[in-house]
């Protein structure tokens, strides 16, 4: 048996017969172990808690030495990360809940608590749920902790970037469509370590780190004429130092009476140091999103396995009773809806982070509107919703995964059905566009606030999580429609409910698309 399967309890109680009834109740549970220590007054079980090591406190409200909630504060205060259940005969709601505002993690009356062992369960919860908020917050913290650390770093490489770019003027270099050099300042010669002598007549193009650097410049320089002088880039190469190093350039032509290229003038200046720093950025910015992912999941799947190990538990009290068949049916049906809630959880978690292409193919949008509509039907009637198309004619087929957009547009639909506790009227509209293909989802509900449009895309962002929505279905929507090259929009009037936007692109290769 495992540490974690053996539960060391402090219970602060004055009443012999109470904390007798208590002990014995928990001493006589199989799996997990209670192991209980008793304390009559307040003060010596803030001794206790100072010489021994508890996972959760069991405390009667009055007590010898306090009264009330007094004891709640001065054990909350005295012992923050272990949960406090209030096991009191005081049934009374104003209390109970001055109590769950004041830091406990349940309050039981001893009566109940004990005749239908609600009191097990609440410990096990009730330390489950300190240890899951115990481990966020130290994750929480190292990943803050972290992103100080390498925000500090970053202000530093950013420091030195300034200095280097202020302490030195600008690399200046001219020369032939070819790469030879004709030209450059002491600074060209510094940063490259070189003198005039060994760099005139020479090409600058063997710099270059790979091919596509030098076919990516010799693309850009076969641009510039007359009318369009001037050019931009970026090159990589590796350094005198042997390390790979950026530069940003603006190229300038340099024509002859007749229009002909003759020669290019190039300012440069490094930026090495500016794009470590954004790499860095992203770096962190990735370690942020596993943070928050992290989290999120732990909520999301927290819930239902909660219910898993009470329908669990529920069933094995009850598993050797002949006349308890319909409950154990209950329990397995929990069972059963929770491990199906879990995978439902995992399997959008994966398909939000998955970014392999998909197979795609000419479609009929139109087509792909209708089914959507046919798949979010049955809840939308069950939401007293209507569902109403107005289907532009003669669209062009759009280059699409059917299946991905049509769950885009369904979980659109169902979004838009459920906006609000009266029946809605929802509008799917397609328009031709310049470039594209339109689709939008109109519901006259409520709207939307500032902030829930601003974060309607976030990972586990939900407004119906009491309702089972996980916050991960415009993740994906949002996701899927990118993929295809798309947009997805909320719409910022919020005066007439809520309308949603997916633009696609049309495959202008295509021979059949206009």
């Amino acid at each position: 048996m495992s540490e974690r399967d053996t539960f060391q309890v402090l219970l602060v109680e004055d009443s012999q017969l109470d904390a007798k009834l208590v002990t014995h109740l928990l001493e006589a549970v199989r799996s997990p172990r209670f192991h209980v220590r008793r304390a009559e007054r307040l003060s010596d079980a803030v001794q206790m808690l100072s010489q021994h090591d508890f996972d959760v406190i069991l405390l009667d409200l009055m007590m010898p030495d306090c009264n009330g909630l007094e004891g709640l504060e001065r054990l909350s205060a005295d012992a923050p990360d272990l949960p406090i259940i209030v096991l009191t005969g005081v049934n009374d709601e104003a209390v109970a809940l001055e109590a769950l505002r004041g830091g406990a993690e349940d309050y039981l009356v001893k009566d109940e608590a004990i005749s239908d062992a609600l009191l097990v369960r609440s410990i096990r919860y009730g330390v489950e749920r300190k240890r899951a908020e115990l481990e966020i917050r130290r994750l929480n913290t190292e990943l803050e902790e972290r992103v100080a650390r390498r925000t500090a770093q970053l202000r530093t490489s950013e420091e030195r970037y300034r200095n280097v770019v202020e302490g030195q003027t600008e690399l200046i270099v001219r020369w032939l469509p070819d790469g030879t050099h004709t030209f450059v300042n002491d600074a060209y010669c510094r940063y490259f370590g070189k003198t005039p002598e060994e760099l005139l007549g020479t090409s600058f193009f063997p710099w270059m780190s790979s091919d596509e650097g030098h076919s990516t410049l010799q693309n850009r320089i076969a641009l510039i004429s007359v009318d369009n002088p001037v050019a931009r880039g970026e090159h990589k190469g590796v350094g005198p130092d042997g390390e790979t190093r950026w530069q940003r350039w603006t190229e300038r032509g340099i024509f002859d009476a007749e229009g002909k290229l003759l020669e290019l003038q190039s300012v440069g200046q490094d930026i090495t140091e500016q794009r470590l720093t954004e790499e860095a950025l992203r770096r962190a910015e990735r370690l942020a999103s596993i943070g928050t992912m992290a989290a999120g999941i732990a909520h999301e799947i927290n819930n239902p396995i909660a219910a898993v190990l009470n329908a669990a538990e529920a069933a094995m009290r009850f598993k050797d009773d002949p006349d308890a068949k319909h409950l154990l049916e209950r329990c397995l049906d929990n069972v059963v809806r929770s491990a199906h809630r879990c995978r439902l959880i995992v399997e959008n978690v994966l398909k939000f982070s998955r970014q392999e292409p998909t197979e795609r193919s000419l479609a009929d949008i139109n087509t792909v509107v209708r089914d959507a509509r046919l798949s979010a039907l049955p809840h939308a009637e069950r939401e007293n919703a209507t569902i109403d198309l107005q289907l532009a004619d003669d669209l062009p087929p759009v280059w699409i995964n059917e299946l991905e957009i049509e769950q885009v547009l369904t979980n659109l639909i169902d979004n838009a059905s459920r906006s609000a506790d009266s029946p809605i009227h929802v509008v799917v509209r397609t328009a031709r566009r310049k470039g594209g293909i339109r689709i939008s989802v109109e519901d006259d509900g409520p709207g939307m606030t500032v902030e829930q449009r601003q974060r309607a895309f976030d990972p586990f962002y939900s407004t119906r999580q009491k309702q089972g929505g996980t916050g991960l279905g415009l993740s994906i929507a949002h996701g899927i429609v990118e993929g295809h090259g798309g947009k997805i929009e909320i719409a910022d009037d919020t005066d007439r409910g809520t309308t949603v936007t997916v633009d696609l692109p049309i495959d202008v290769e295509d021979g059949k698309i206009d």
